[in-house]
């Protein structure tokens, strides 16, 4: 994200105009999912992806008219026509996609598009999460202000207006509020308000003016910190950073957290695992994995991290090492109820043994706790369905 807008701020430095296409609303099963973005510059280059397909090139066609008029538009993306064999796709769901022209132009009350695009990739590019709050779709007296934009900083300080006049008491309040929440889901949301009726007149001048604003949180990659630098956390690594996740590993052996073994970590602690762990800037965002060689190491490090906001700690072992840590820990006076967040044994349980298996299993959990999944095959709840209605198209024959 943060290379897509360094890539809108190159390109108004150049003087040009461009689209950016965002998915803001989806129904049933579609290939991307909302806040996927693509980006579409004049001569029809694009970044990034809003599904692939004729859907796309709906959109594509869309966002090069949207560049010629600099006015933004909404696209809906109907993709539940019945599909046909011979056909690549596999969704049959329909998404809306609001077309947004980024320009050198100023507007009232809000800085430049080119500022907004730095300030997103500087808050990125030094770990901090920001909000872009934009009006997606608006009527009444606030039609005009569709496609206003405004930054909302993880500690609630605002830049811009999105200039909905009339708007009722406390909104700006609620929405700085809602972009905060958002931060913490990582997920975008839609926030609609409508204007306070005023009689002008005796005419309600307010009555049909509302808007939809779309909560956009751009955050940091989540991080994945990694106690031990054994044979599981090497393909561990790996791993995550292939998943996009920052890696950080420590360990108190010099000849084992070294860039030979982990070439793509953006950290390498050497020292002692239990003061490194004391002292690492852990946030919501921070995924701390123990796997480590020693129960010492568990006992110290556990007893670092327990009250920490980590999003999510887990531990390796058998049965009967994870109880004795917790036994051991519970009995120097941490509550039950903290131990319980600990993800022992850790992963889910998909069988394998070799470190390679065991850092996916691990992946997985983590990739299931961050996105609310459930860890279970996602043909289990269709399979019978499916068998059903190929049993009665046989009985049609």
């Amino acid at each position: 994200m943060r290379e897509l807008f360094q890539e809108i701020k190159d390109t108004l430095q150049a003087g040009e105009t461009v689209a950016m296409a965002t998915i803001v609303k989806r129904k049933g099963s579609v290939p991307r999912e909302v806040g996927a973005k693509m980006l579409v510059h004049r001569g029809g280059k694009i970044s990034g992806t809003v599904g692939g397909g004729c859907g796309e090139a709906e959109v594509w066609r869309s966002a090069l008219n949207v560049i010629d008029t600099q006015r933004p538009t909404m696209v809906q993306v109907d993709l539940t026509e019945e599909i046909a064999m011979e056909s690549q796709g596999v969704c049959g769901g329909i998404f809306d996609v609001f077309v947004q022209p980024w320009h050198k132009t100023s507007l009232e009350g809000q800085p430049g598009m080119q500022d907004i695009a730095h300030l997103i990739g500087n808050a990125l590019e030094g770990e901090q999460a920001i909000v872009l709050a934009t009006v997606i779709a608006a009527a009444g007296q606030w039609r005009s202000c569709t496609g206003r934009q405004m930054l909302v900083h993880e500690n609630g300080e605002t830049i811009g207006n999105l200039m909905l006049t009339d708007a009722p008491a406390g909104w700006t309040t609620r929405l700085v509020r809602d972009a905060q929440n958002a931060i913490v889901t990582g997920k975008p949301q839609i926030e609609n308000v409508g204007a306070t009726l005023v009689v002008v007149e005796s005419t309600t001048a307010q009555r049909g003016t509302w808007a939809e604003i779309f909560i956009e949180p751009f955050v940091p990659r989540p991080v994945l910190l990694i106690a031990g630098a054994g044979h599981i956390a090497v393909p561990l690594a790996a791993l995550a950073h292939q998943m996009n996740f920052s890696v950080s590993v420590t360990d108190d052996r010099a000849s084992f957290v070294n860039r030979e073994r982990f070439p793509s970590a953006k950290q390498l602690l050497q020292g002692d695992i239990e003061a490194i762990l004391r002292g690492y800037p852990i946030t919501p965002r921070t995924h701390i994995v123990l796997v480590t060689r020693a129960h010492a190491h568990d006992v110290q490090g556990l007893r670092a991290i327990i009250d920490s906001p980590a999003a999510y700690i887990g531990m390796i072992g058998s049965q009967r090492r994870v109880w004795a840590v917790f036994k051991l820990l519970h009995q120097d006076g941490i509550p039950a109820e903290k131990l319980a967040r600990v993800r022992a044994p850790i992963g889910l349980d998909l069988g394998g043994a070799s470190p390679e298996e065991i850092a996916l299993s691990i992946m997985a959990e983590i990739v299931m706790l961050r996105h609310g999944g459930s860890g279970r095959a996602m043909s289990e709840s269709l399979r019978k369905r499916y068998m059903e209605r190929l049993h009665r198209m046989d009985e049609e024959e």
